[in-house]
C-alpha cells in the first residue's frame, strides 16, 4: 500500500472518531519528518561527494568545492523547512485568518518587508560570493572590519576565525569590500635599521647574500627572486634598509621571520652598527 494512501486512510479514521486535531498534528509531524529526512540525505550525499572528490583536487579547488557544496546544502535546508512550515500553517487553518488580520491592521506588507529585507540581502550576497567565487572555506580574508580565516560560509553569513582565536559571524550583506589574501601572491617585506655611520653598501650586500641563499632553500614557495630595495627611511639617527621576497599566498609571515633572523645574525657577525638608540634601549632592558 502506498504511504500516501495509508496516511489518508489514517486521517479519515481519526476524523470519523472525532480526533481530527490528532490527524492534523500527525500530518504536521510527518511533514517535518520528511523535511528533516530530505535535509539529512542531502547533507550525507554532500559529505560523501566532498570526501571522494576533494582528495584528488588541488587545495584551492578542494576549498571551492567544499564551499559550493556547503552553500547548496544550506539552501536545500532553508527551502525544505520553509515548505514544511507553510504546510503546517495551512494544516492548522491559520493561514487565511493570519493574512486577514495582517491586512486589516495594515501591517502585512510592512512586516514582510522589514523581516525579509535583511534576509534577502544576505542570501543574495551569499549567492554572489558563491557564483563569483570570491572566497572559500580556508581563505584568509579581510571584510567588514574583520580579518581572519574563513571557517564556514552559509547563504546568510560567513564565519571567520581571527588571528587571536576570536570567531566572528559576518552577515553576507555586510560584506561590501572584500580582500582575499589567499588568491594572490604575498610579499615578505623585511626592513632592518642600521646606524648612519654604518657601511650601507656593505649592509645591502649582506642582505642580498642572505636573501638569495634563503631563496635557494624555499623551493616552489618562492615566486620570484628577492629584490633588495635599498634605503627606504632616514630618521632618528638610523637608516632603514628593505628587502622583498614574493612568495605563494600566506607564506610571507614565516619567510619574513626567518629572513629577519638570518639578516640580524649576519649583521652581528659582520659588525654592522645598529642605531645607538636601539642599542641603548636593549642595554637598559637587560639592566
Amino acid at each position: 500500500m502506498p504511504v500516501s494512501l495509508f496516511i489518508k486512510q489514517l486521517d479519515d479514521l481519526l476524523a470519523e472518531n472525532g480526533l481530527a486535531f490528532v490527524s492534523t498534528v500527525l500530518d504536521i509531524v510527518i511533514t517535518f519528518a520528511l523535511a528533516w529526512l530530505i535535509v539529512a540525505l542531502v547533507q550525507r550525499a554532500a559529505r560523501s561527494l566532498v570526501s571522494r572528490r576533494a582528495s584528488g583536487l588541488e587545495e584551492m579547488k578542494a576549498r571551492r568545492l567544499t564551499t559550493a557544496v556547503t552553500l547548496i546544502t544550506h539552501a536545500v535546508k532553508y527551502v525544505a523547512y520553509f515548505i514544511a512550515i507553510a504546510i503546517a500553517v495551512g494544516e492548522l487553518g491559520y493561514a487565511g485568518a493570519m493574512n486577514s488580520m495582517l491586512a486589516a491592521a495594515g501591517i502585512g506588507s510592512l512586516a514582510v518587508g522589514i523581516g525579509a529585507q535583511s534576509i534577502i540581502k544576505d542570501v543574495t550576497a551569499g549567492l554572489t560570493l558563491l557564483f563569483e567565487d570570491q572566497l572559500a572555506v580556508g581563505d584568509y580574508i579581510s571584510a567588514a572590519g574583520v580579518t581572519g580565516t574563513v571557517e564556514a560560509i552559509t547563504l546568510r553569513a560567513t564565519t571567520v576565525r581571527c588571528y587571536g582565536g576570536e570567531v566572528s559571524v559576518i552577515p553576507n550583506g555586510s560584506i561590501t569590500v572584500l580582500t582575499n589574501y589567499s588568491r594572490t601572491d604575498s610579499l615578505a617585506i623585511v626592513e632592518f635599521p642600521i646606524a648612519y655611520e654604518a657601511d650601507a653598501e656593505r649592509a645591502l650586500a649582506l642582505m642580498r647574500e642572505e636573501a638569495e641563499a634563503y631563496h635557494a632553500q624555499l623551493g616552489d614557495i618562492a615566486v620570484e627572486k628577492p629584490e633588495v630595495v635599498g634605503a627606504v627611511q632616514l630618521s632618528g639617527g638610523e637608516m632603514v634598509l628593505r628587502v622583498v621576497q614574493r612568495v605563494k599566498p600566506l607564506e610571507h609571515w614565516a619567510v619574513q621571520r626567518e629572513l629577519t633572523r638570518r639578516i640580524a645574525a649576519r649583521f652581528v657577525q659582520e659588525g654592522i652598527a645598529l642605531p645607538r638608540t636601539r642599542v641603548q634601549m636593549a642595554e637598559e632592558g637587560k639592566a
